[in-house]
């Protein structure tokens, strides 16, 4: 399965890397999770960390949240991080008591965190995708919900800042059970999505990246017990981006429209879409132009982005459309998100000259856009 550009795919939590990235690095029980757990095992300062059954376990009693950092060195800016993990002592109603060793007082926690961590450098700077669960009314059990409380954290020259948050109540497991957090990353942006069985968008955020080389890994917050099925890294191929790269810009777009005759050639706006949300959702409002190239035109983005906003630059190609024996019926190549060229039952029309319709059966989805008449758009 793929993510498009303009349709943003529902992936199924498999865990499998995005086609259109050079490389995913797997830490898994079948390669004894690799960078994870680079010794056989430690029980040292109240933590116990250990590969149990299929997963790699890491319990936290100590009063300082806890961190195990991959040990690859990440020097892009661009990359996906996946977690497929679990909270064991996430359990409703169950507490964890932890004691100071410096003073010997206990402190009993009641709600548990934990998380993923991106863009951690050596300085101790990082972001962090917080998971924790807690109970409206926990002594009431008509009006009582349980909700995930799902936070986006950036530690930066020793001051923590909450970026985003957000609460889910469906789509999650809200006890000890597997859940997928997600993160695709960029020097400036990331996009958060979590689920149990199919991944949710949650927010975007700017961020900033620390310079030099970066790690990924996982929280583990006070009294947090955490099980770990699966990760995943995925690096963007930059030479992908590379092929993206046209000629134009929006100055030479504009003197080239104005002299243009062919009424396929302009800019066309967003204007519906027809999806099924279990398979493709929206992700953006998108602005195109058409232009004349070899058998058919060219289709170049130009603004409107929402997923992965930041790579996409005005001037680069977005796809391309050929003419077929039937009129107004053109094959399609799209350029989905992650720079790769889809063309597999995929195909475009014109209708009237004015509403551009590009169809991905496979997803039983639809776009369309309008031609723009102003050329000031």
């Amino acid at each position: 399965m793929r993510k498009l550009y303009t349709l943003l795919l529902v992936v199924l939590l498999t865990g499998i890397g995005l086609e259109g990235y050079s490389k995913s690095y797997y830490n898994s029980i079948s390669n004894n999770f690799g960078g994870l757990f680079p010794h056989p095992g430690m029980r040292m300062q109240g933590r116990y960390k250990a590969i149990e059954e299929d997963r790699l376990v890491d319990e936290n009693a100590t009063m300082a949240t806890a961190m195990g950092l991959d040990t690859m060195n990440i020097t892009c800016t661009a990359y996906r991080y996946q977690l497929r993990l679990a909270n064991l002592n996430n359990k409703q109603g169950k507490t964890r008591s932890i004691k100071n060793p410096m003073t010997g007082q206990k402190t009993i926690i009641t709600n548990t965190e934990w998380g993923l961590v991106f863009n951690r450098d050596d300085n101790g700077n990082y972001c962090a995708v917080v998971l924790s669960c807690d109970n409206s009314t926990p002594f009431d059990d008509i009006t009582d919900e349980r909700t995930m409380q799902i936070s986006l954290i950036q530690r930066m020259n020793n001051e923590v800042t909450e970026l985003a948050n957000k609460r889910l109540t469906r789509g999650v497991s809200l006890e000890d059970e597997l859940n997928t957090i997600s993160v695709d990353v960029d020097d400036r942006h990331v996009s958060v999505s979590v689920g149990k069985n199919e991944l949710e968008h949650v927010f975007e955020a700017q961020i900033e990246r620390p310079v030099g080389t970066v790690r990924v890994g996982y929280l583990v917050g006070p009294g947090a017990s955490v099980s770990i099925e699966r990760a995943v890294l995925t690096i963007e191929n930059e030479q992908q981006v590379a092929a993206t790269s046209t000629t134009w810009t929006r100055e030479a777009l504009d003197e080239y429209f104005a002299q243009s005759a062919d009424p396929v050639e302009g800019y066309w706006k967003y204007l519906d879409r027809d999806m099924q949300d279990d398979w493709l959702k929206l992700g953006g409002r998108y602005t195109l132009a058409v232009v004349r190239a070899d058998d058919g035109y060219d289709i170049i983005y130009i603004d409107g982005a929402q997923v992965k906003k930041s790579q996409w630059q005005s001037g680069m190609l977005k796809g391309h459309i050929k003419k077929t024996v039937f009129s107004g019926n053109y094959d399609l190549m799209w350029i989905d998100a992650t720079m790769e060229p889809i063309s597999e039952d995929t195909y475009a029309t014109i209708e009237n000259g004015i509403i551009l319709s590009l169809y991905f059966p496979v997803y039983k989805s639809q776009v369309r856009f309008a031609k723009v008449i102003d050329t000031d758009s």
